[in-house]
Parts: C-alpha cells; sequence; structure tokens
C-alpha cells in the first residue's frame, strides 16, 4: 500500500518515493563515500600483502633475480644494504601507509560534519593521490590495484565536492 503525501495543491510524493529519495541521500553523503574508500583501501592492504614477500620463486630466474638481490650490497648515506632489504622493506612499509590511509580516511567521515570544507580538502588531496596511484598501477603494477584506486578516487572525489558545496 502506497501512502499519498501532499505538500500542497501540486505536488503528490508517493511514500516509496521519499525513502528511495532518503536511501539515495545516504548513500551518496560524504561519510559512507569515505567509509567505503576506507573499505576499498582495507582490500588494497590485503591485496598488496598477499603478494608477501612480493616475489612468487616459481621459476630459475625468478629465484635467481631474489638470490641476485639478497647478495649484491650498495652503500648509501654511508648505510651498507643489500637490494632485497630495500626491494623487501618497501613492501612491508608501503603495507604500513595503506593501513595508516585506511584508518585516517574511517576518522575523517566522523569529523566531516564539524569541519566540512576542511575534511573536503583533505579527501580532495587523498582522492588526487588515488588517481596518481591508479595511473602507477595501470602503468607499472597491475589491473586490480589500478580498479580500486580508480573506484577510491571516484568515491573521494565525489564526498570532497558535497563537502565543498
Amino acid at each position: 500500500m502506497t501512502k499519498i503525501i501532499s505538500d500542497g495543491p501540486s505536488s503528490v510524493i508517493s511514500e516509496r518515493e521519499t525513502n528511495n529519495n532518503r536511501l539515495r541521500g545516504f548513500l551518496l553523503s560524504p561519510v559512507v563515500l569515505i567509509r567505503l574508500g576506507s573499505i576499498l583501501f582495507v582490500i588494497l592492504t590485503f591485496g598488496h600483502t598477499s603478494g608477501y614477500p612480493w616475489t612468487t620463486h616459481q621459476n630459475l630466474g625468478e629465484r635467481q633475480l631474489a638470490a641476485s638481490m639478497r647478495s649484491v650490497d650498495f652503500v648509501f648515506a654511508g648505510e651498507r644494504s643489500s637490494y632485497w632489504n630495500l626491494y623487501f622493506g618497501w613492501g612491508l612499509y608501503v603495507a604500513v601507509l595503506l593501513l595508516t590511509l585506511t584508518i585516517i580516511l574511517w576518522f575523517l567521515s566522523d569529523v566531516a560534519h564539524l569541519a566540512p570544507r576542511r575534511v573536503g580538502i583533505m579527501i580532495g588531496i587523498i582522492s588526487a593521490s588515488c588517481l596518481a596511484g591508479a595511473y602507477l598501477s595501470f602503468r607499472f603494477f597491475y589491473i586490480p590495484p589500478f580498479l580500486l584506486l580508480s573506484a577510491v578516487f571516484v568515491l573521494l572525489l565525489t564526498a570532497a565536492v558535497r563537502l565543498m558545496r
């Protein structure tokens, strides 16, 4: 049964349409968009760490490459290290950064109503970094992170625009 709500002589809106508009408004709210972006970053973090130790060792060439990365040392800024340490450590650090960004986004969604323009600027900056990450993923890495970062870019850009209004 559809209840008819009248807001004057010329406007008649069904309860179903009103509920659909409320749901659409809720789903497009900056808080929901930012939290969806945060959830996608969790997925991106798990995807990144699922490649640990970021080499498969499935064939002889990969095993030889990993072995040479472990055996070749270099000195940078007075510190001795191997290419493997740099590669492996950077992979771990990227996982930490992704998880940190996940948490920051979640908390930013909580304060969006307190300072919408300032949060909108921060979300816009993070959105731009997602666009850069999407390009770099497409250019140098794989399609899944490209797709995830592209989706986060769109979600956060939409949230930033809505917050800046």
